[in-house]
Parts: structure tokens; C-alpha cells; sequence
């Protein structure tokens, strides 16, 4: 979708009406706080902006709403930031740990009256160094919870006690704030942290999203440095496990998490790894679809992408399609609110029908936009050399100083088939193709060692030059946790897999060739047939 005049990427809610709001930051001056745009045709089209909550008592500072969740009565509770100055440099420029002692970013609050037609002035709640709000809901008790994190000062030369003096938590802490008086009053929860994998630098617990689960507990994702969200459940909302990695794989970036009607959760994610911006990138953003509250999850889909990933990221300041807020509207759709820097802000409709999908082809008859290419050179769409109405994707290492390096997401399979017809032009030096479960950049130098499955394709007698041939590869992830590989229906080998894993949802093919080539392969066509994780063990 288009990014309907949005400078910043807004918090989206779903009103009692059916419409939908989306408050919005407006720094000109004179104007409230708290802004706000309209939608009656489920976010297609937006409204002007329109003050909110009124100016009077506020701080000049007072930052737009980044939270908001609504109670029974359809009244709306909302969240904002005071003063977020100096956390303005961006992942890439923060400073070292004790960089934050003397600053604060508080957290306020604010609620409607009269069935939203009015509203209190803004009060602080919390007072200390806070960042991002990511998640706020109302349980079926009455009781509202805010999930945030906050700076503690915490150094690798004051670690703690115990068990914490042999690691290090890194400098920020999960809790909650909760309230069982409409937000009159607001408590808060134990602290929740977790090891980080940089002694100076990197946050800790932060950024966690919550849901309400059907037996009335309450689940929570944790953003950490590690390479994977982290868990904690609470039977309330007011004390919390300690947390525990999860297996979806994630970078330094958080949730988001909401429930469909039909009591279906969706996480939106960035499955990204070995980038050097926050611990992973944000290249891409992920979707899944859970049945059973959380424990198994199908899709694994990209749904945005960084709309100018094709640029080196800039010298400053966050960038990437992260931060994702997303809201179900009264269709049943997810409406994501996505993007961090300019020209960035992406507003992505999403049909949860997309996730549940369990093949997909790619034949190049449009374009290659669902392949990732950038950060490479040599991977092009070309003619199809026996159909000039077609196109074929084209591999070949052109420039020693550049990988020749193409991605392509398909949905999460425990078991599946991936079938590619390929070609192998004179003068080509052979292909890798390989298997994994999460995205790293095209150029990415490690991804050998962290597909799950990788077979080489030499110049050798399985790669002749000039007939087409079909390829393929069988995985499955449990019983034999095995890939059998295939020529024109021949199997040639029996591979075992790497690592444990919930199943493959990422194709990465790459030039085998060091200094260059003369020529390359062409793919003219590739589909995948999965089973998802949890279903019956059969083959797909």
C-alpha cells in the first residue's frame, strides 16, 4: 500500500465503529500533542489530521501516541513519550553503557470519557529512561498492562549477583505497568532480563509485546541481541517468569502481536540475521500465523520490505522496514504500520489466508521484486533464450568484488519439495543453492555455515552446459531430518541437515565462481510445496 502521507509510521486501532484511528506525530507548532487520522473504508483512505487530547498541561515535548488499547466500555487508553531527544542518533550512533545516567524519557498517559468525546489531560505515569513502546492491552479481568523496558545502570564492571555475576544483562530491563482502576493508578511488575552477546553496547530485554492467552494468562516477546525473541508468561500481568529463548529466530528489532477473530494469533517480526545494523537488519518483515496460542507458528512470510533496500543505509539515524504496529480491522485483514527513517513509513495490508499457504511458484513472468538481490551484481532478469516472451533470473559472478547472490522467501515447511529447472550456460562455474530457515542479506559471506541444507552444483556431469534440467531438493526437518537431493527425477544424494530447526523457508542460490565468470545458470522457473509445522507427518 501507499504510505498515505505518513512521515513517521502511525499506531493504528480499531474503534468500536469499525473505523479506524491512527495517531500520527505533527511537530507544527501550536498544535496538540496528539494528533489523529480517520479511516471508514478499513485504511484505504485517511482523513486530515486532527487534534486529540488538548494542549493544556502537557509538555511541549510530549511525543505523539506510540500505545493505545481500548477497555469494555470502548473507551480509549493511550500512551506517549516525553522528551525522546536523545535517543534520536539511531541504533547504528548509541553511545556506551552509562550513556543514559541524567536523561529521561518518561511515560504518559491519557483517556477518553463519554464515548471518546472527550479527554483527560496527560499525566506521567512512570518516570525514568524508557524507548520504544510496542504493546499495550486490556485483559478480560478489567486489568490494562503496558509492557515496556528502561535503562538500568548496569556495567560489565557491575554485573550483579549470582548467577547474573558470570554474564552480562546488558543496560535496559523488561517490566510491566499495570492498572486495575481504569488508569487512575498504575503499579509495576518484577524486572525481566537476559544475556546479551556484547559486554558494552547492547540493551538487554527490551521492547516486549504482549497477548492475552485463552486460559486467561499472559504471554510476552522479548527484543534481545541474541539472535531470537525471548519468552516470559504471567498468569496476571503482574509477576513474570523469568525469560527463556524462543525459536524464531529474530534480530535486534520488536514485535508486534495481535489476535484474529477467530482467536488465531499473527506475529509481525524482522527474521533477519548477520547484518550489522541491529544485530540481524531490517531489510524485510515477517509474518506467522499461530492455531495454538503461540506454540507453533506457519507462514514465516516476508509482508514489507525496506522500500529503499536497494540504497547503501544511510550515514545516520535508524532505517529499514521495522517497528511494526499492526491492528485487524473490521474485514479481518492486518493493517501494518512499518518503517523507520525517511521515505521509509510502509503501510502493508495483510490477508492471514497469505500465511497459511502451502506452495508457491516463481516463473519471472512480471518481475523479480520477491527476489533479494540488492548488495550484489550479476543476478538480472534476461530473455528466455528458447521463448522470447519470457524471462529467466540469471546468475553469473561478473566483478570479483561482488557476490552474484539471489533470496527467495517461500512459506515455513517442516516438509516440503523445492523444484527449480535450471541451465547451465559454456564458461559457468557452478551454483550453490541452500536451504534455511531466516533472512540475511544477499552478500551475506557466512550463510554456507547457517543454511540448513547446501548442495553445490559443479561443473561437473550434473551440470553440463545447455539442456535444460529439473532439480530438486526433499526436506523434512523431523524423523530422519534428511534432504534428498534430485536430477530429472534421479536421486543422487541423501544429505543430512545442519542444525535443528521448526522447517526451511528461505532459497538462497549463489555463484560458486571466485574471481568471475563467462558465464552463468539461468532459472527459469521454481516452486515449493511445504507442510507446515505441527501437521500430521506425511510427505508434502
Amino acid at each position: 500500500m501507499a504510505d498515505a502521507g505518513f512521515d513517521t509510521a502511525p499506531k493504528l486501532v480499531l474503534l468500536p465503529d469499525r473505523s479506524l484511528v491512527a495517531f500520527v506525530r505533527d511537530p507544527g507548532p501550536g498544535t496538540s500533542p496528539v494528533r489523529a487520522r480517520y479511516s471508514r473504508d478499513h485504511g484505504m483512505t485517511w482523513g486530515p489530521c486532527m487534534d486529540t487530547i488538548p494542549r493544556a498541561g502537557a509538555p511541549v515535548t510530549l511525543g505523539p501516541v506510540m500505545e493505545a488499547t481500548l477497555d469494555a466500555r470502548g473507551e480509549l487508553h493511550v500512551f506517549m513519550l516525553n522528551d525522546r531527544a536523545p535517543d534520536s542518533a539511531g541504533e547504528g550512533d548509541r553511545g556506551g553503557s552509562g550513556t543514559f545516567q541524567g536523561r529521561r524519557i518518561d511515560v504518559w498517559y491519557a483517556r477518553s470519557e463519554a464515548g471518546r468525546l472527550r479527554w483527560t489531560a496527560p499525566t506521567c505515569i512512570w518516570k525514568g529512561y524508557t524507548g520504544s513502546l510496542n504493546a499495550a492491552l486490556t485483559l478480560r479481568s478489567g486489568r490494562m498492562l503496558l509492557p515496556f523496558s528502561y535503562y538500568v545502570p548496569r556495567t560489565w564492571a557491575v554485573r550483579g549477583e549470582g548467577l547474573d555475576a558470570f554474564t552480562f544483562l546488558g543496560m535496559f530491563v523488561s517490566a510491566v505497568l499495570y492498572s486495575d482502576d481504569a488508569g487512575h493508578t498504575w503499579k509495576q511488575s518484577n524486572d525481566l532480563a537476559v544475556q546479551t552477546p556484547d559486554i558494552t553496547h547492547a540493551y538487554g530485554a527490551c521492547e516486549p509485546v504482549a497477548v492475552e492467552r485463552a486460559d486467561g494468562s499472559v504471554w510476552m516477546l522479548i527484543r534481545t541481541q541474541l539472535g531470537r525473541l525471548y519468552e516470559s508468561t504471567s498468569p496476571d500481568g503482574a509477576v513474570w517468569t523469568r525469560p527463556a529463548p524462543t525459536g524464531i529466530v529474530s534480530s535486534d528489532s520488536p514485535a508486534g502481536l495481535v489476535r484474529l477473530p477467530d482467536t488465531r494469533l499473527v506475529l509481525v517480526w524482522n527474521g533477519c540475521q548477520r547484518h550489522p545494523y541491529a544485530y540481524g537488519g531490517r531489510q524485510v518483515l515477517h509474518a506467522a500465523l499461530s492455531r495454538d496460542e503461540g506454540r507453533t507458528w506457519q507462514g514465516f512470510r516476508e509482508v514489507a520490505r525496506d522500500p529503499l533496500r536497494d540504497q547503501p543505509p544511510p550515514p545516520q539515524g535508524d532505517h529499514g522496514t521495522a517497528y511494526p504496529y499492526p491492528v485487524v480491522t473490521a474485514q479481518g485483514a492486518v493493517l501494518i504500520s512499518s518503517g523507520q527513517g525517511g521515505g521509509r513509513v510502509v503501510l502493508s495490508r495483510l490477508d492471514p489466508a497469505f500465511l497459511q499457504a502451502t506452495r508457491q511458484v516463481s516463473d519471472f513472468s512480471g518481475t523479480a521484486e520477491d527476489w533479494s538481490r540488492f548488495g550484489t551484481r550479476g543476478v538480472m532478469l534476461c530473455p528466455h533464450p528458447d521463448d522470447s516472451r519470457r524471462q529467466i533470473l540469471m546468475i553469473r559472478k561478473i566483478d570479483a568484488a561482488w557476490p552474484s547472490c539471489a533470496v527467495w522467501n517461500f512459506p515455513l515447511g517442516a516438509r516440503g519439495v523445492l523444484d527449480m529447472l535450471l541451465r547451465a550456460e559454456p564458461g559457468s562455474q557452478g551454483l550453490s543453492i541452500g536451504l534455511t530457515d531466516h533472512f540475511s542479506p544477499p552478500f551475506d559471506p557466512e550463510d554456507s555455515f547457517h543454511n540448513l541444507v547446501e548442495w553445490r552444483l559443479s561443473t561437473d556431469r550434473l551440470l553440463q552446459p545447455g539442456p535444460w534440467f529439473r532439480f530438486q531438493m526433499e526436506w523434512r526437518v523431523d524423523g530422519d531430518r534428511c534432504c534428498r537431493v534430485r536430477f530429472d527425477g534421479r536421486q543422487v544424494a541423501r544429505v543430512c541437515l545442519r542444525r535443528l530447526s521448526a522447517g526451511a523457508n528461505y532459497l538462497r542460490i549463489k555463484s560458486l565462481a571466485v574471481t568471475g565468470e563467462t558465464g552463468g545458470v539461468m532459472l527459469a522457473s521454481v516452486a515449493v510445496k511445504i507442510r507446515p509445522p505441527g501437521r500430521e507427518s506425511r510427505r508434502p
